[in-house]
């Protein structure tokens, strides 16, 4: 074996060794543990109000009078602490003794029920007067059995205490099953895992919080991202801001949580500072002893929120004042944005490369693909919204993924951009750079990007530009050492690269919902489908290539009724492919549907690229092609004109 045998076999083995990998590693993602159903009873609020023992920042915990003043006060969920008496009997109240809240002394677990409720529950209550507006007005310690009588439609979390041990779990299982609300509108939560075990496995409907171990559990898998692959075995997690000095409650920790379905609900805040702080982190509940201010937090975050939705409240004026105007405006900027949309660059590219310039085609085909692969991949990380996605009003294009980088800027910056490289004609170079700008523009009047995501679209593009004509060279080169098994190889890993990237960040936004009013369906928008479509058709591109080169390529010249039917005969193929099997192949986001959508493309792309080609010179639609034609061409890009 000579040398170039052997540096052939080592590059072989270093892309099968890579290749392997990522297929691993997308086995790995497909193994993830989807997110589960959030609790009905939290997702029917954006943001919980959760009365901690009631209202007990205005009256006595844990009793009839604070729960009924926070359902005033807007409340959506009722917290409270559960005993039991000697008698068997399920009280409300925290401590487990009477001697804190009431005129009393005692174990509750040691009090009969009549004995625990002859208590004035009033008695130690004191406003910020110092008067104690409660004491001798009868109230008393209620049963859990009263307050599921008396709020039968209001979501409760109920606390099992552990002071009298387990004799508390049965009796609170029987109420639940006998007032129907095992049905999921109460959670039960505990500090102690013991006493949720019994909880989960005879009453399954019952959402649970996950106490200290479990929490711990999942806090340290997604400091490292391993939580994807985590079960939980609660519904909510129920955690302070602050734990030992370490803040566990930050806009990641709720993220990991909402990949998961689970509510991060935080207790006990009271301040308007930290509720502020942790509705930036995106909580989905507060636990709060005055409902009132969190309300009222609430309210002027609304207006806010009213005057200037998610902080675009400059750029959806722009927006709107940018789409006032004649309606042939419209119109024009409608076939504008066309030119930069997936399906005219399906019709353009292959015809370019069948019948104009096989070398152009090649090298604008490429591009096009990388760029596409790496704006949906983009897209996924900063998950920013779209104009009409903030106010659907806005909406001249439907769009159905996140906003920066735009991919019309990108992609006609990336595309259009080589082709003003590749050209080198002053008057083509401006009519190119004016069309890029024209598709940016068109985004942004039609109420599809924010001028930020067509400014960021334009610089990756160009950027993509600048790196192209800097390794297209040494590409051409590796690519002339080698055969086409090392490039059908290097094909394949450098799409399941993307993917793998594209499917991890994807799976990383499961159970994102932003909320926004023209978001119709959140997990289109955080699908890795796109970043698939792109980076199978670039890998099959490359099969193609590989197919036809080594069989003497094809010539994109011939007569004019030569590369109609050229053209003809080959989009045929792509629409069979592309929506014949399209149609009949399932959708949708799952590990199949991405396989077999992997699939298609790399057909449609390898049609493109070699089967069509092959099947054009049996047909006598084209010549064989000059030596050294394809992928083998070696010359570097400031070297060549393209020819026509």
């Amino acid at each position: 074996m000579d040398i170039g045998e052997r540096g052939i076999a080592r590059t072989r083995r270093r892309l099968g060794v890579v290749g392997v990998l990522l297929l691993l590693g997308m086995v790995a993602v497909a193994f993830q543990v989807p997110p589960q159903e959030r609790v009905a009873a939290f997702a029917a609020a954006d943001v919980n109000v959760i009365a901690h023992s009631g209202a007990q920042g205005h009256a006595p915990t844990n009793t009839i009078a604070a729960f009924d003043l926070a359902l005033e006060q807007g409340a959506d969920v009722l917290e409270m602490d559960l005993q039991v008496t000697a008698d068997g009997e399920v009280v409300v109240i925290h401590d487990g003794t009477v001697d804190r809240t009431t005129d009393g002394t005692g174990a509750v677990a040691e009090l009969t029920l009549s004995e625990v409720q002859a208590l004035d529950a009033g008695w130690y209550f004191t406003d910020t007067d110092g008067g104690q507006p409660f004491r001798g007005q009868g109230i008393r310690i209620p049963t859990l059995r009263e307050v599921l009588e008396r709020y039968p439609d209001h979501p409760l979390i109920v606390e099992l205490k552990t002071d009298g041990g387990l004799a508390i779990v049965d009796p609170v299982l029987d109420l639940l099953r006998a007032y129907g609300r095992d049905d999921g509108s109460v959670t039960v939560a505990s500090f102690s895992t013991e006493f949720l075990t019994p909880v989960r496995e005879r009453l399954p409907d019952v959402p649970t919080n996950m106490p200290e171990g479990e929490t711990t559990g999942f806090y340290v898998r997604q400091l490292v991202g391993l939580h994807p692959w985590w079960s939980p075995p609660g519904e909510v997690f129920q955690v302070p801001e602050y734990h030992d000095g370490r803040r566990v409650v930050t806009s990641r920790f709720v993220r990991a949580a909402e990949r998961l379905g689970v509510d991060v609900q935080v207790w006990t805040v009271n301040e308007p500072e930290q509720m502020h702080r942790l509705l930036d982190a995106g909580v989905h509940g507060i636990m709060t002893d005055v409902p009132d201010v969190l309300v009222e937090v609430l309210r002027e975050r609304a207006a806010a929120e009213a005057r200037d939705p998610g902080g675009y409240g400059t750029q959806l004026q722009r927006a709107v004042s940018l789409q006032a105007g004649p309606e042939w405006r419209n119109t024009l900027l409608h076939a504008v944005t066309f030119l930069g949309d997936e399906e005219f660059y399906l019709l353009a590219f292959p015809l370019l490369y069948w019948a104009v310039s096989r070398r152009l085609g090649v090298r604008l085909g490429v591009m096009l693909l990388v760029t596409a692969s790496l704006n949906s991949i983009g897209k996924l990380v900063p998950t920013t919204p779209r104009p009409a996605f903030l106010d659907p009003a806005l909406e001249r294009v439907p769009e159905s993924t996140f906003g920066v980088p735009s991919g019309h800027a990108q992609n006609a910056a990336a595309v259009w951009g080589l082709l003003a490289v590749l050209l080198r004609h002053p008057i083509a170079r401006v009519a190119l750079v004016g069309l890029i700008a024209a598709i940016g523009w068109s985004r942004i009047h039609l109420g599809a990007h924010f001028l930020e995501d067509v400014l960021s679209g334009w610089a990756t593009g160009a950027v993509l530009v600048g790196l192209f004509v800097l390794l297209e060279p040494r590409v051409r080169r590796w690519a002339a050492a080698r055969g086409p098994v090392e490039w059908v190889l290097a094909g394949l890993v450098a799409s399941w690269a993307l993917i793998l990237l594209g499917v991890l960040l994807s799976a990383r936004l499961r159970g994102f919902d932003p909320g926004w009013p023209g978001l119709l369906d959140a997990s289109v928008a955080t699908s890795a489908a796109d970043v698939v479509t792109a980076a199978a058709t670039l890998a099959g591109l490359v099969v193609g290539l590989a197919l036809v080169v080594p069989r003497g390529g094809f010539d994109s010249g011939g007569s004019l009724r030569q590369r109609v039917l050229r053209v003809v005969v080959g989009l045929v193929g792509v629409v069979v492919l592309w929506q014949g099997l399209g149609a009949v192949l399932p959708g949708g986001d799952d590990a199949l549907a991405l396989v077999l959508r992997y699939v298609r493309y790399l057909l449609v792309g390898a049609w493109v690229g070699g089967l069509a080609p092959l099947l054009f010179r049996r047909l006598g639609l084209a010549d064989a092609a000059a030596p050294a034609s394809g992928l083998a061409e070696v010359p570097a890009v400031e070297r060549d004109r393209v020819e026509p």
